[in-house]
């Protein structure tokens, strides 16, 4: 099993990082409430939009690009905080 050691984290760092976990945070719940909210009310543009021989999809293509950019801003989440993550470890030295 690995032994796990634990640096002594300084203040101006664990302030400089909660602060970028912080501002991270504050632009994903923005752009999930952008794709959440506008979306949606977008669908009466969609109006007349077929697929073939399926009836008109104004409710569901809005929905559908919903839940595929919700699950993208998950995965660029996780992307830019391991990427702060190896910035606090450079920054710690772990």
């Amino acid at each position: 099993m690995k032994e796990v050691t634990t640096t002594a984290v300084s203040e101006e760092v664990k302030q400089w990082y909660w602060k970028k976990v912080q501002m991270i945070t504050i632009i994903s719940f923005i752009a999930w409430l952008i794709v959440a909210i506008v979306l949606p009310a977008s669908a009466p543009s969609f109006k007349g939009v077929a697929i073939g021989s399926l009836p008109p999809l104004h409710w569901y293509i809005p929905a559908f690009i919903s839940i595929v950019l919700g699950i993208a801003i998950i995965f660029i989440y996780a992307l830019v905080m391991n990427k702060l993550d190896e910035e606090l470890r450079r920054r710690v030295r772990i």
